[in-house]
């Protein structure tokens, strides 16, 4: 018997053609294996006593093909999903297949062909579908199938599946999805890594959205995701991968509202305590000249002896693009330095034809040599900041592969220069190139000057990185944004101050509330020299538990703002105690919090600093280990500056930081902390789990629930029993807990569960 259950979509389980019956043999097993044939006994001189028969080997189907595409029309969504197994081995096969379904589901189409043959199914109410589930889980001693408790579920007979054959499932269901305060919800069960070792082949997700109010924001907490939004009431999202095993489920929000710039707010509050929010800002899908305003854009263009060759040829290149993309009525200047600074204009210039063919030709005729003269080169870029005319933001794109050597070199000395000239009055975009940069004070420069930072590793295309940044900023809508909660404390608000917003992008605030109730959110901002007002209603309620997501997300953004303190403003104990709480909490990896290995199948996690949690009372305390390289000592222990970063561990370090920051889905954060973590992602989550709001850490061969204390007793339930299934119908919420294994502790409502095998076993 094998099983290959699809987490959101379905699962198919398979037998092997056998004497047995098919009855008999029917199971699902925890991890599939390739059939062996098994050696026939030697003959021997006396009679043998007859051996017991071998149990059957199993065969894993693979995925082909799994491809969603789903139409919301005024809030009625119709979901097609089209699925091709594979049969890669010589055995036909047998078993069925299973599809959960949540009760606002309407099946409105199912199609199997099995070798060519139609192939029927049968709908299973949600009292049938959990008595075949608990059966099936408590037989075959798979935890993992808990996650479809609770529902729903469609079932399907398939036999045969010939050798190295194809089974194509088509299944169509319909659904109305309700909008609560503007925002619109679709989830697709996707997660499948717990289910099955093979990867699908290719998978793809087109959701098309229309409605008769405006779309104003489309985004997926769950997964990366590719948005369009070609008009204010169609746009489209779209996800493609290949060779791939999804951990999580599908989820996509959308927002309706006839406002002209889109707010929406998603909040996350347990009993007790204070609230998350998640508040995006949108500006119109379509911009035209009226609404983009005009802007004043310097390049600052690092031409010194190290950026010859391939750095150079990309930099021009990128150089070019944004030119060409340059607004009619916007006005810009190029600002090259080496040892010394260059203007390829007096002051700002017009984006004529005229200008733009010059600057074209200036360009061209740059050459890379002699030093970095950093602080000349941003002191004369500023000195053609523009008087007082404040409809017109105003950008510096700075682009450098070194550290100064040339004029001025003391760090703050050149902050303190560029800021005084500055006065913030420019937006100030900041690019390193290559390793050997002086991070800190890229990285000041753009933090005093309210902009950000970003890094191009060797290997990494400068021309495609600049020229990706140049089109997300070159149609500002609206300038120095402010965003007010009347009636409401919030704090631990990320980002603290806010970029502006620019057309075909978002703003996304994260932060920490009190108080309850609808407020008015005010957002403020300049558009065409006039201050502009816009307010909207949300609602924080005193308990919100449909986004678990939030607290993770917001705690992520405030450990990378924390890191950044520490990295560029000197380390305390504090700040590194609420980095390690974080972190313990949520399953962050950050350079003070580490996975550690104890024994072969176990696991703890070690955390530096006088924090940690309860969990890890007995955890050595390793300050030094956990933060290799890290911050100022690592860099110190390397023999350079951590400003310069030696073997690219500056750079990185201020990536990830930045990436934290700026992390919107569940997805972004799993790249990070794959990034992150120098055993590498797929060992990270060996370690760590994430079930809703909770973290689970693999420690002495169970799953164990952070909020559980050390020393606190637990109650006992033996896995598949009757008290076991009962718990789970008692708390529903517990069944994708236990979906982790055999042995877990859990904590809920004031009582520790531990599941445990049962004595026999």
């Amino acid at each position: 018997m094998i099983r290959f259950p699809i987490r959101t979509h379905a699962i198919l389980i398979l037998a092997l053609a056998a004497a047995a019956p098919l009855a008999s043999a029917q199971t699902i097993i925890p991890e599939p294996r390739i059939p062996r044939p098994h050696p026939r006994p030697r003959p021997h001189p006396r009679p043998m006593p007859p051996r017991p028969r071998p149990p059957q080997r199993d065969t894993p189907l693979t995925v082909k093909k799994h491809a969603i595409d789903v139409s919301i029309v005024d809030g009625a969504a119709v979901t097609n999903i089209d699925q091709v197994f594979v049969n890669p081995y010589p055995h036909t096969v047998e078993g069925t297949y299973i599809f959960p379904l949540a009760d606002d589901v309407a099946l409105s189409r199912f199609t199997m062909f099995i070798n060519g043959q139609e192939v029927e199914g049968k709908l299973l109410s949600v009292e049938e579908a959990r008595r075949t589930y608990e059966s099936i889980v408590a037989r075959m001693r798979d935890p993992a199938l808990l996650e479809y408790l609770g529902t729903r579920m469609f079932r399907a007979r398939i036999f045969p599946i010939e050798p190295k054959g194809e089974a194509r499932v088509r299944l169509s269901y319909t659904q109305m999805l309700k909008a609560d305060d503007g925002l619109v919800r679709y989830e697709y069960p996707l997660a499948m890594k717990r289910h099955s070792g093979s990867p699908i082949g290719s998978l793809s997700i087109v959701v098309n959205i229309a409605g008769s109010v405006p779309i104003k924001s489309v985004f997926s907490s769950s997964h990366s995701v590719a948005v369009n939004r070609s008009s204010e009431h169609k746009a489209s999202a779209s996800l493609e991968q290949s060779n791939v095993l999804p951990d999580k489920d599908f989820e996509l929000f959308y927002a309706l509202s006839d406002k002209e710039f889109g707010l929406t707010v998603l909040t996350f509050r347990e009993s007790g305590s204070d609230g998350f929010f998640l508040a995006r800002i949108s500006p119109p899908a379509l911009t035209t000249d009226k609404d983009v305003l005009p802007k004043d854009i310097s390049f600052v263009l690092d031409t010194s002896g190290s950026m010859a060759g391939l750095k150079m040829d990309q930099a021009k290149a990128a150089m070019n693009f944004c030119l060409s993309n340059l607004n009619e009525r916007d006005r810009f200047n190029i600002i090259p330095f080496s040892h010394e600074a260059l203007r390829f204009k007096d002051g700002l210039v017009l984006a004529t034809k005229e200008n733009i063919e010059a600057a074209r030709a200036f360009v061209d005729k740059l050459k890379a040599q002699g030093g970095t003269n950093i602080n000349d080169a941003l002191v004369t870029a500023f000195d053609a900041t523009p008087s007082a005319d404040e409809g017109r933001p105003f950008l510096t794109v700075f682009l450098t592969d070194g550290i100064p050597t040339v004029g001025e070199t003391a760090t703050q000395t050149i902050l303190s220069n560029v800021l005084a000239k500055n006065g913030a009055k420019s937006r100030l975009f900041v690019f390193g190139v290559g390793y050997d940069v002086n991070t800190k004070l890229l990285d000041l420069l753009a933090e005093q000057n309210r902009g950000s930072r970003d890094y191009v590793e060797p290997g990494e295309d400068l021309e495609l990185k600049l020229s990706s940044f140049y089109r997300k900023v070159s149609d500002p809508v609206l300038a120095d944004l402010t965003l007010a909660f009347r009636g409401l404390d919030v704090y631990d608000m990320f980002p603290g101050k806010l970029a502006d917003l620019f057309s075909g992008t978002e703003l996304v605030v994260m932060g920490r509330y009190k108080g309850e109730g609808h407020k008015a959110v005010e957002l403020n901002g300049k558009r065409r020299g006039r201050a502009e007002r816009f307010v909207y209603e949300a609602n924080f309620p005193s308990i919100a538990t449909d986004h678990a997501f939030l607290p993770r997300l917001w705690a992520v953004r405030k450990v990378g703002f924390l890191l950044d303190e520490m990295r560029l403003h000197g380390e305390n104990q504090e700040l590194k105690d609420t980095v390690v709480q974080l972190a313990t909490k949520y399953g962050i990896v950050t350079p003070y919090t580490a996975y550690l290995v104890t024994e072969p199948g176990s696991v703890a996690m070690r955390a530096g600093g006088r924090g940690g949690a309860r969990l890890f009372d007995d955890v050595r305390v390793a300050t030094e280990a956990a933060a290799p390289g890290a911050m100022a000592r690592g860099g110190a222990r390397r023999g350079r500056t951590h400003a310069v970063g030696a073997n690219g561990g500056a750079v990185r370090e201020s990536k990830a930081a930045r990436q934290l920051q700026v992390a919107d889905s569940e997805e972004a954060l799993d790249a990070i902390g794959g990034r992150a973590d120098g055993e590498g992602r797929a060992k990270k989550q060996k370690l760590v789990q994430r079930v809703a709001t909770r973290t689970f850490y693999f420690i002495d061969d169970r799953w164990v629930d952070e909020a559980h204390a050390k020393d606190a007793a637990t109650q006992k339930v033996e896995v598949f029993s009757d008290a076991y299934f009962k718990l789970l119908r008692t708390h529903p919420e517990l069944a994708k807990c236990f979906a982790l294994g055999e042995r877990v502790v859990v904590v809920v409502a004031g009582v520790t569960y531990e599941t445990v095998p049962a004595e026999a076993e």
